[in-house]
């Protein structure tokens, strides 16, 4: 997972000079913050923000560890297999249109899982945020740049991992509007095509800035995983389980495609691993 949060290189496939496109504002967020080469990709553009801008990843001179994807759900496997040519490692796609939309997105989502596992880049979403690392300052999200400028964006100890954007959206704008506490990372995971809490769990567990995790998740990739890597933890874990009423699953498969288990079930599994249980947003927020 180390060349998610910390890429040699980063290539945005979608940048825009449009400041009302989601491709300006992770361009501009990534210029904010991480201080490696940027390359933005748009066959339309020769520059973006003074930036030189390639029509295609594999035109990019330098080394690029990860791509960050914002562009329409039916060209995101050209997208992938162009990475593949240069050598990318992690790909995280922003972009929805997949799984969530139907059976016509199910059937795209397959096939970009079926070429993650033929070419082995890993892929961190669809249909998600990203990535925001207070401590780092590397902000690899669509998020309004406005919003994460003007120290609103505290660093700190506890870091998040969120199935859906809204709420890994409103996770922030409600610490940073209240000052309610320091965050030091935040993962927004979405679909879970690949990269899911099963891969970034241990890799919270283990950053020394990070002293508690919470969990927003709506399934679970691998639930005998999961509880076991919560079992051999030695920093708390907070989870809030959505989809728990008939409605909230209706709502957890409309924007990222998940299937909610029998909450009983889960909540005495939760418990047995020493994983705190949050009822509703506001008391995990606590």
């Amino acid at each position: 997972m180390e060349f998610f949060f910390h890429p040699q290189g980063i290539t945005v496939v979608g940048a825009t000079p449009n400041p009302s496109k989601g491709g300006f504002a992770i361009l501009k967020n990534c210029m904010n913050g991480y201080r490696g080469k940027i390359y933005p990709v748009n066959p339309r553009y020769d520059d973006i923000e003074g930036l030189s801008c390639y029509p295609s990843v594999s035109a990019i001179p330098g080394h690029v560890d990860l791509a960050i994807v914002f562009v329409p759900a039916k060209l995101v496997p050209m997208v992938i297999m162009d990475c593949a040519a240069k050598g990318v490692r992690g790909i995280m796609i922003e972009s929805g249109g997949f799984a969530e939309t139907g059976q016509e997105g199910v059937t795209l989502q397959q096939s970009i899982k079926d070429l993650s596992e033929h070419t082995g880049i890993r892929l961190w979403g669809p249909n998600c945020m990203g990535l925001v690392d207070a401590i780092s300052g590397h902000v690899f999200s669509f998020m309004d740049p406005g919003a994460l400028q003007h120290g609103l964006l505290l660093p700190g100890n506890i870091s998040l991992i969120v199935q859906s954007g809204l709420l890994s959206a409103g996770f922030l704008v409600d610490i940073m509007t209240h000052h309610i506490t320091g965050i030091s990372k935040v993962c927004s995971v979405g679909n879970k095509m690949d990269v899911n809490e099963c891969d970034l769990l241990p890799y919270l567990l283990q950053d020394t800035n990070t002293r508690v995790v919470g969990l927003y998740l709506e399934s679970f990739a691998d639930g005998r995983h999961f509880i076991d890597i919560c079992r051999g933890s030695k920093k708390p874990i907070v989870l809030l389980h959505g989809g728990k009423s008939r409605k909230g699953a209706e709502a957890a498969m409309s924007h990222t495609a998940s299937l909610a288990g029998n909450h009983a079930v889960i909540s005495g599994a939760l418990a047995q691993a020493g994983v705190t249980e949050a009822r509703d947003l506001h008391q995990m927020m606590d």
